[in-house]
C-alpha cells in the first residue's frame, strides 16, 4: 500500500526529503503520487550527497533544491576547527569517486 488513501484530481505538491544520495527515493515517491493523482515536479532536501541525485533528478524533470551540501558541511567543521584540510580533501575525493549519476 502506498500509505495514500484518497484520489487526488491534479494537485500540486512538494516532496521534502531529509537526504539525497542518487534521487532513487525520490523518483519512487513521485511515481506514488502521480498515482495518486497528485503532481509532483519539486522537493527540498536538507543534505545533498552530491553523489549524483541533482543530475539524476534532473534528468527525469524534477526540480530539488538543497538546504546544505556535503561541501557546506565540511567547509563550517573546517571553518570552525572541528576537522583539517586532510579530512576535508580525502571526504570530497571519496564523494568524486563514488558519484552514482553525472
Amino acid at each position: 500500500s502506498s500509505g495514500i488513501n484518497a484520489e487526488y484530481g491534479g494537485d500540486e505538491c512538494l516532496i521534502i526529503e531529509d537526504v539525497i544520495t542518487t534521487g532513487g527515493s525520490i523518483l519512487e515517491t513521485v511515481d506514488v503520487l502521480n498515482q495518486a493523482g497528485l503532481k509532483a515536479g519539486s522537493g527540498v532536501v536538507l543534505l545533498d550527497r552530491q553523489q549524483g541525485g541533482h543530475v539524476n533528478l534532473a534528468n527525469n524533470k524534477f526540480n530539488i533544491r538543497s538546504v546544505f551540501s556535503i561541501s557546506d558541511i565540511l567547509d563550517i567543521l573546517l571553518r570552525g576547527g572541528e576537522i583539517d584540510q586532510e579530512t576535508v580533501t580525502k571526504t570530497m575525493q571519496f564523494i568524486q569517486d563514488n558519484i552514482l549519476y553525472s
